[in-house]
């Protein structure tokens, strides 16, 4: 068993290395599942925003009336007030675009490394999938550090090991018929078939 298990895991030809072109495995879930972040989030901090922008505006609107309530107030000072109330409303609108900004890239780039670490294990998994179908009872390499799935794949892991111990105890059984068939001095036809046999079998192992 423990040879098997040595035997079963080793590099896995093709598999995606961590590069940006690879982050998008699979472009449609990815980009659907990060839209839909991206796009509530907007949502929310558009009417967040908007409010903190009317709440400011509503400020300056209430500078500008108690102003006009004071005749006596110097122009200079008052257009000063003024300027700066409109002043510090652009601040705030500005502020709000760039924070909404930041936060939409900022989640965009998370949402694709999340779903990187869902979709590379589904990939990985496919390609075994394809390999045991194929009848190679291997599992090639390992999940990375951070992947998801781990259980599935652990899962997977156990179920080909559990197969491969299967198939060595039948390649067993196969060579005690050869080796009976030999020693009846049954018909060269019948031995060459079950060592055909047995070869194909343990082809699938290697």
């Amino acid at each position: 068993m423990g040879g098997a298990e040595a035997r079963s895991v080793r590099p896995l030809p093709g598999a995606p290395r961590r590069k940006l072109r690879n982050y998008l495995l699979d472009r449609r879930f990815q980009l659907k599942y990060t839209s839909m972040v991206v796009g509530v989030t907007l949502v929310v901090a558009s009417i967040l925003g908007a409010l903190a922008y009317r709440e400011s505006m509503g400020q300056t609107e209430a500078l500008q009336i108690q102003l006009a309530t004071q005749p006596d107030l110097d122009p200079q000072v008052a257009a000063g007030l003024e300027a700066f109330g409109r002043d510090r409303d652009r601040q705030i609108l500005l502020g709000i675009m760039l924070g909404v900004g930041i936060m939409t890239i900022a989640l965009g780039i998370t949402g694709i490394l999340i779903t990187h670490k869902l979709v590379g294990p589904a990939y990985k998994m496919k390609l075994l999938f394809a390999h045991v179908s194929k009848g190679v009872l291997r599992v090639d390499g390992q999940l990375r550090r951070g992947d998801e799935l781990k259980d599935v794949f652990a899962a997977f892991h156990d179920m080909v090991n559990h197969l491969r111990t299967r198939k060595e105890s039948e390649i067993q059984r196969i060579e005690t018929a050869i080796r009976q068939a030999q020693a009846s001095g049954s018909g060269s036809e019948l031995t060459q078939i079950l060592t055909d046999l047995r070869d194909r079998m343990r082809a699938e192992l290697d």
